[in-house]
């Protein structure tokens, strides 16, 4: 007879209060503990980001060395805005001075501001993930698309909507979706309960575009090209390879905001994780949003040690291929997603077992 004890029985995905007690309770109480050097390192990078502004502007160096310096600051810029979020979810500095001070410096150069930030990801995104009409990120439902013009024009730029406009859109998307939060969600009805002041935001938002502006006209054209503009699209880029890959294959729901279905995490190269803060950990960093990405792995651990089902970690390259191959509108229950005429329908399911099948 074996005498070997049966293994726990997993817990249940629909059950997620309970499966973050567990977790909370496996993890060292270390693991909640704010991290202030990741945001000194990230603020040690704006002199140097500065530098490389300066030395652009004011030295005749060839192309091939411009370029390479735009794509060693939109790394940079990336990398300071992902600290950013980390401060901006209390996971950093005990100071809410020093979370603002950080909080200007990662998302300055992406035209949103750190109030504009606490209201759309903070409180509106992370309170409703991927349901619908609460979620300002979330990809509109084949119904809303025939009824709205807002979900026409998300749809449009969206990757797997086939149109030549979602094949560029990333360069810009971040931040588009920052104004379209300022300037269009902030006054629907569904985030009334969302505090922030739109006016003063919105002002400081025109004075911040209004001052990169300005700088970009005291560098020329080609220095703010290389300089401002450039960096800017490819940290859109950067943020967006992953944004998108956390949810927009995901389930959609009308009410559940439950991260152990609905949000994604993937599977990317060291290098980048490194760069990244470890933002390539995002089930994780829904599962508790004030947690370090640094303990992000031994979370990760723990959640497949309770449920191997509720840890969904997708391989990089081959979540962004699907990310286009897929339809870009939900159905009405946001378990499928179709193309424009309900056509080209796959399941969230389906997805998830292309995703995670063992040649991918």
């Amino acid at each position: 007879m074996n005498d070997l004890p049966s293994p726990p029985v997993p817990i249940p995905l629909d059950d997620p209060k309970r499966l973050r007690s567990e977790l909370r309770r496996a993890l060292p109480p270390e693991a909640f503990e704010r991290q202030p050097l990741r945001g000194i390192v990230a603020l040690g990078l704006v002199p140097v980001m500065a530098a490389l502004i300066w030395l652009i502007g004011t030295r005749p160096l060839p192309d091939w060395a411009c370029l390479l310096l735009a794509l060693v600051l939109g790394q940079m810029v990336t990398a300071v805005g992902l600290a950013a979020h980390e401060a901006l979810h209390h996971s950093v500095f005990h100071s809410r001075t020093m979370e603002t001070v950080l909080g200007w410096a990662g998302f300055a150069p992406f035209l949103v501001t750190p109030g504009n930030w606490r209201a759309w990801h903070v409180q509106a995104h992370h309170s409703a993930a991927n349901i619908h009409v609460r979620d300002p990120d979330i990809l509109p439902r084949r119904t809303d698309w025939h009824t709205q013009g807002f979900a026409k024009l998300f749809h449009l730029i969206s990757p797997g909507s086939g149109t030549w406009l979602s094949f560029i859109s990333f360069s810009v998307f971040f931040t588009a979706q920052g104004q379209a939060f300022l300037w269009y969600h902030s006054g629907l009805p569904a985030f009334q309960r969302v505090h922030m002041h739109r006016t003063r935001e919105r002002i400081l938002t025109v004075l911040l575009a209004a001052g990169w502006g300005a700088l970009g006209w005291v560098l020329g054209p080609r220095a703010a090209f290389y300089a401002l503009v450039l960096p800017l699209l490819i940290g859109n880029v950067t943020l967006m390879i992953y944004i998108a890959t956390n949810h927009w294959m995901q389930p959609a729901s009308e009410e559940d905001d439950n991260p152990f279905i609905n949000t994604a995490s993937v599977r990317t190269h060291p290098v980048m994780d490194w760069l990244h803060f470890n933002f390539s950990y995002h089930q994780e960093h829904h599962i508790f949003p004030a947690q370090s990405p640094k303990y992000a792995p031994l979370l990760r651990q723990h959640l497949r040690a309770l449920n191997p089902q509720a840890s969904i970690v997708y391989p990089h390259l081959h979540a962004l291929r699907m990310l286009y191959r897929r339809p870009a509108l939900y159905s009405a229950d946001g378990q499928t997603l179709m193309g424009r005429d309900g056509t080209h329908a796959v399941s969230t399911t389906e997805l998830r077992q292309r995703l995670e099948a063992p040649t991918a």
